[in-house]
């Protein structure tokens, strides 16, 4: 494998890792105003990073319009698209090199 090959495997790991910080800045950029509000605790909205519940949709259906750039949803695909790049990045980073 050439160092090349490498060096592009490393940057899908770091693109992922830059996708999952983005995916979770967008999360806490809508939950942190529904734990403000007291419509979930802290520990009920760090579920919504990961999947959809009906809490988590009622939670952000109480959302109000003070949102930076008016978002007011979360999509924890997000999140899972972020996670399988890093996780792809880092396996094929730490594969072996070939002879």
């Amino acid at each position: 494998m050439t160092s090349s090959a490498r060096l592009s495997y490393h940057a899908v790991a770091a693109a992922g890792g830059g996708l999952a910080l983005l995916s979770l800045g967008w999360w806490w950029l809508i939950f942190s105003k529904v734990v403000e509000a007291d419509y979930l605790t802290v520990r009920q909205a760090v579920t919504c990073i990961a999947g959809a519940s009906d809490l988590c949709a009622l939670a952000q259906a109480l959302c109000t319009n003070d949102h930076l750039y008016g978002i007011r949803w979360y999509a924890p695909e997000a999140f899972w698209a972020a996670a399988a790049i890093l996780v792809a990045g880092v396996l094929l980073s730490a594969r072996p090199a070939r002879a």
